[in-house]
């Protein structure tokens, strides 16, 4: 462990260790770039209607939707405006909090091992401390975002969906930074004292 406490040239690594660190990278940036993918194609944006309309469902009086009563007298159906609009319905509770516990497993375990090389690169202690810091808590606020949405009244509904999109774009960037910085310092030509190195490890000695 105590090659992630301190700075480590990464490039000093072996090779067949440089190649498995970049194949886990490549890995999750991938993973990365289909989440936004698939929440575009659910519907959800950063806008905070379209994520009510995810989580909480359409509504009658909502304008994309009007009631429609059936000629025999029975039970009125929200139909949309548009007949190609696709229709949504409310998402059970125990499907989003089937989707939470998933989430809250993977989640940290990914972070963990994300942040561990991250923390092996040749920058200061106070940049890698605020790229985690703030990747920790975008994931966090994000990872609970779906269940508050879901089962808050409609006034926090709409504070919680407004920071949908927020933190999703924070937590993207954060992430990407730490698999991008890695994969740059595993493969870029090596030096004998990488750039940033000293001022690291000076940072660490103050704090340490």
């Amino acid at each position: 462990m105590r090659v992630f406490a301190k700075p480590f040239p990464l490039q000093r690594l072996s090779l067949e260790a440089r190649v498995l660190y970049s194949v886990f990278c490549l890995f999750m940036l991938f993973g990365v770039g289909t989440s936004f993918w698939l929440a575009h194609d659910s519907g959800v944006d950063a806008g905070t209607a379209s994520v009510e309309r995810y989580y909480r469902g359409d509504s009658p009086d909502s304008g994309d939707v009007a009631a429609v009563a059936a000629s025999d007298g029975g039970p009125a159906m929200a139909l949309p405006d548009d007949v190609d609009a696709p229709v949504f319905l409310p998402k059970s509770g125990r499907q989003v909090v089937e989707t939470f516990h998933f989430h809250a497993f993977t989640m940290p375990v990914c972070l963990l091992i994300v942040g561990h090389i991250f923390m092996m690169c040749a920058l200061g202690l106070r940049t890698k401390i605020l790229v985690i810091s703030l990747g920790s808590l975008s994931t966090l606020l994000h990872l609970c975002l779906p269940p508050l949405v879901r089962f808050s009244g409609e006034g926090l509904a709409g504070l919680w969906s407004s920071l949908f999109g927020p933190s999703a774009l924070l937590m993207g960037l954060t992430w990407s930074i730490m698999l991008l910085r890695p994969l740059w310092e595993l493969w870029r030509p090596f030096s004998a004292e990488p750039a940033g190195s000293g001022g690291s490890a000076a940072a660490d000695g103050e704090g340490g």
